[in-house]
């Protein structure tokens, strides 16, 4: 065999061997990268994110799966001191003629809700609790947050 049909056949079945491994590693390589890894480019706050609108959230908007008297307990000893004990006690949108509050985020946006709670705000002095409040108890609390009022007190509630 002379070096001319070594290297034409050598040419000739590179293209074949790549696209075979490549087949290959496509049908029984592995999903998803090894978290930490190179291939790993998703943040923890995509992670988790995704986990709200993927495995959370139902077609209405609330939350899946949430135990609402025990999200209650948790609002009240973690969350009570600044946002009183309905929600309403901040302003959460800073806009005074459309003010929102716990229970307004929780309810009609759940996502920018979440990403504050697990992320913190430094806008608005929220602080971050992903690494705080464990995911189960999360869930509860954004749970328990959809039911908060998401109106402004009204004049007869005022008055009591």
């Amino acid at each position: 065999m002379n070096r001319k049909s070594f290297w034409m056949r050598a040419l000739f079945l590179f293209p074949l061997c790549y696209a075979g491994i490549l087949c290959f590693d496509l049908c029984f390589g592995i999903e998803a990268p090894v978290p930490g890894s190179p291939g790993d480019t998703l943040t923890r706050e995509d992670k988790r994110m995704a986990y709200l609108v993927y495995h959370l959230l139902d077609s209405n908007g609330t939350i899946k799966g949430a135990d609402i008297e025990r999200g209650e307990g948790l609002f009240m000893r973690n969350c009570m001191p600044c946002h009183g004990d309905d929600g309403r006690r901040m302003n959460v949108s800073q806009d005074m003629r459309h003010p929102a509050y716990i229970g307004t985020r929780a309810k009609y946006d759940m996502p920018t809700f979440w990403h504050q709670m697990n992320f913190g705000d430094s806008t608005r002095g929220m602080l971050p609790y992903y690494d705080e409040i464990e995911l189960r108890d999360m869930i509860d609390l954004a749970g328990f947050a959809q039911t908060l009022p998401a109106k402004p007190w009204s004049s007869t509630e005022k008055n009591q």
